[in-house]
């Protein structure tokens, strides 16, 4: 295997993300692996894997029923600039860089179109040289790699 952990760290992981509120004594049952032995592992894991504890939320049911994908060229002078705002815009809720024909990759949440329009308007700003729009529809999988036992096998 060439990941620096062990079938036991990469156990706990799945089923904490399968569902991090699943308490460590459950765990320890599911798995037979002692709760002392969990405890600690989940404290090293949070300092050197789990990069943060946070829910996935319905944003929908926030109010917040439109949710867009943009992938952005960004104009090399604007580049900074642009990655800037994207990182303090409050309907931003994930940036990702890209290599090739975009630089970034931008998931944002709306109320309505209007907010679209504006979020839209407001990159202009930054001469974007390529700009494609995406709304999601639906999610079909989201966030699912590593919460089975079986997917550890993916590791070896």
């Amino acid at each position: 295997m060439s990941l620096l952990l062990t079938k036991k760290e990469l156990l706990i992981l799945t089923h904490l993300r399968a569902d991090s509120r699943k308490s460590l004594a459950m765990i320890s049952r599911e798995t037979s692996i002692p709760i002392s032995t969990i405890f600690d592992k989940v404290n090293k894991l949070g300092k050197s894997t789990i990069s943060k504890y946070s829910p996935l939320l319905d944003f929908q049911k926030l109010g917040f029923g439109l949710r867009v994908n943009f992938v952005l060229k960004a104009n090399d002078k604007k580049k900074q600039e642009l990655k800037d705002f994207l990182l303090t815009n409050k309907n931003v809720n994930c940036i990702l860089r890209l290599n090739n024909c975009f630089d970034f990759f931008v998931e944002a949440v709306f109320r309505d179109m209007k907010g679209i329009e504006e979020f839209s308007e407001s990159l202009e700003k930054f001469k974007i040289k390529k700009k494609k729009k995406f709304f999601v529809i639906e999610d079909l999988k989201k966030e699912e790699f590593l919460t089975r036992p079986e997917h550890i096998k993916l590791l070896d």
